[in-house]
């Protein structure tokens, strides 16, 4: 069932209310770059997703400080970060499954506005176990809103666009990690670590209610991959009676366990997936160890004091994610049908050239040739995102999209929870003498840890052979899953 009233009107810009066809013209030009939603969804999505990372990049920024404090060593400082994301492995799926058949700005809404409080009880914590179970319920809250974001992402915006939409919202959690350790370093430097958090926790209620507001796009909306005379697929049992559909006969086709492992088999049966999941939980991996650990590294291996390292690294972060989203978004969009495969070239690419930049910073180079080459490899790597985001996009139908997101977020978790653990296990077997104290070895771990990135770069370019067909495969899928839903 087609809903037609005034969409015609926005998209073509020539009939209106009044037979004149002035106002049309204004309404289209103004939607001309973001399309008949506006920008505001991406605006929004990305600050879901900046408020998240802001809370993440705090413990960096003050982590020698809390180390000092609770009194733990760098293999239990990895494990704080592991577990961030191990938690999260709980309701990975189940986020998926939610977010491919109820309404997802709900979903996000109600996970932001837990956010505040649970971030708060970081500055309360007495010990170091009491500061992991904190940490791993936040870890929940990323899991459950992240594939809702993404699914949203490409309902909104048709595929055009997506490579700028999925810039925005990619971006966002590298600035956030960025000034999140900047602000807890500076934040924690004055007045105390447990300040930092405070300071930081708490934005994140406040965006709760913009978002429970959103408008909830139809899935597959702007997606050649769903045929117009097939029932949308609809998120609310009203839309579902508008488009002519049983409501029990969803109740019975497409809900419970047995509909989440199906769905979660379709998106393992495709190839592109399956390079992309595998490449760029590689490449995740080992870039999370390295985010994790970064201010750390600055702080031993080279003059900076602590403070100024955290500052160095929000500033390096946020120049590299700034320039390379737009970048990578940019270039996505306009080598789209152009070029095959073009968004896993992209990423393949930049990953291959940004690890490269950053074996030059953990070599023993001088402090400004570290600094420009991490700017390097921060702009070439995180261009690669918005592309891999996109080419999932275009190779799945948009009934599974959540569960799609969900899935190639676990796979990447996997080795993203360990990495930081791993590199911090690694750097405690080479003794390094910091002010009269032994810590680990960073430089050493991040050169044993790299060739992982030209691992998952070299694996997301093989599976460029089989865009096309997945392509095609996806369009089948989709009529297929919009019938067994009808």
């Amino acid at each position: 069932m087609h809903q037609d009233g005034g969409v015609g009107g926005r998209r073509g810009g020539v009939a209106s209310r009044d037979g004149t066809g002035a106002r049309p013209a204004k309404a289209g030009k103004a939607k001309t770059d973001w399309g008949k939603y506006g920008k505001k969804p991406i605006v929004l999505l990305a600050l879901v997703a900046f408020i998240d990372a802001m809370d993440r990049g705090i413990l960096p920024g003050v982590l020698d400080a809390v180390q000092d404090d609770l009194g733990f060593d760098d293999f239990e400082a990895g494990l704080l970060g592991t577990v961030f994301v191990l938690a999260g492995f709980l309701v990975v799926l189940p986020a998926g499954y939610l977010a491919d058949r109820y309404p997802r700005t709900r979903i996000i809404a109600v996970v932001l506005a837990s956010w505040g409080l649970i971030s708060a009880l970081n500055s309360l914590v007495q010990t170091y176990w009491q500061f992991l179970v904190v940490r791993a319920t936040l870890g929940v809250g990323e899991t459950v809103d992240n594939p809702a974001s993404q699914s949203l992402i490409a309902d909104y915006y048709p595929p055009t666009m997506r490579g700028r939409a999925y810039a925005f919202q990619r971006v966002a959690p590298v600035v956030g990690t960025a000034l999140g350790t900047g602000i807890g370093g500076g934040v924690g430097a004055l007045f105390g670590w447990r300040w930092a958090f405070l300071v930081v926790g708490v934005p994140g209620s406040l965006l709760a209610l913009a978002v429970w507001r959103m408008r909830e796009p139809k899935r597959g909306e702007h997606d050649a991959l769903v045929e117009p005379d097939l029932v949308a697929l609809s998120t609310t049992r009203p839309e579902r009676e508008e488009a002519s559909v049983a409501p029990e006969q969803v109740e019975v086709r497409s809900k419970g366990a047995r509909a989440l492992l199906r769905d979660a088999k379709l998106v393992f049966g495709i190839p592109t997936l399956r390079y992309l999941m595998i490449g760029q939980s590689v490449a995740a991996g080992a870039l999370a160890g390295i985010g994790f650990w970064a201010p750390a590294f600055f702080t031993r291996h080279t003059s900076l004091t602590s403070g100024q390292a955290s500052g160095v690294v929000a500033v390096l972060l946020l120049a590299g994610a700034l320039l390379g989203t737009w970048f990578g978004g940019v270039v996505t969009d306009r080598m789209r049908g152009r070029v095959e495969g073009a968004p896993m070239l992209i990423a393949g690419v930049t990953q291959l050239f940004g690890s490269a930049a950053l074996i030059v910073v953990f070599a023993p180079t001088p402090l400004p040739v570290k600094l420009v080459f991490s700017v390097i490899g921060a702009l070439l790597i995180v261009s690669g995102f918005p592309a891999l985001a996109a080419m999932t996009s275009e190779v799945v139908p948009a009934a599974i999209r959540g569960i799609t997101f969900s899935v190639t977020s676990f796979v990447s978790a996997i080795l993203s929870a360990l990495s930081p653990l791993i590199i911090g296990g690694i750097a405690d077997q080479f003794d390094f003498v910091v002010d009269g104290r032994v810590r680990g070895n960073l430089a050493n771990a991040f050169l044993i840890v790299m060739p992982m990135v030209f691992v998952g770069a070299v694996v997301v370019l093989r599976g460029r052979r089989h865009v096309v067909e997945d392509t095609r495969r996806a369009s089948e899928l989709a009529r297929r899953l919009a019938a067994e839903r009808a």
